[in-house]
């Protein structure tokens, strides 16, 4: 199955919402750290993703008026 670059951004902060719970619930210092450290991977690649999609986007609004 494929998913839509908007399907993956929003698959990337809900990950991250539950590593953030999972972070908030862990009881050992490393498992904290761990999770903590996948919450940010997962919102930066979020965050990547939604500047593509805003690029893609902004290239193909220039492209229709370069076609006009």
């Amino acid at each position: 199955m494929t998913y839509s670059l908007k399907q993956q951004i929003a698959e990337c902060y809900r990950c991250a919402d539950e590593y953030r719970r999972l972070c908030q619930q862990s009881s050992t210092l490393d498992e904290r750290h761990r999770y903590f450290l996948t919450t940010m991977q997962l919102t930066r690649l979020g965050d990547h993703l939604r500047r593509q999609l805003r690029e893609k986007d902004r290239d193909e609004f220039e492209a229709q008026i370069l076609r006009r």
